[in-house]
């Protein structure tokens, strides 16, 4: 059962890392006219990682309660 559940948490990781990759590349292929746009948009993805952080840890604290 151990293995079981290592590995669907490695396939779901997989899936996570390649959602968060798809989007890096999507920043990286842009044409953009100035540092600041890039800046924004990098702005913008990290505000939402650091949004689903808090989301999944909230989640974790409520399911220990």
């Amino acid at each position: 059962m151990t293995k079981k559940f290592e590995m669907q948490m490695n396939r779901h990781e997989i899936e996570v890392t390649e959602t968060w990759r798809n989007e890096i590349e999507v920043i990286y292929r842009k044409r953009y006219e100035s540092l600041g746009a890039l800046q924004i948009d990098l702005k913008k993805m990290i505000d939402r990682m650091t949004n689903r952080v808090k989301a999944l840890a909230s989640m974790i604290k409520e399911e220990r309660q």
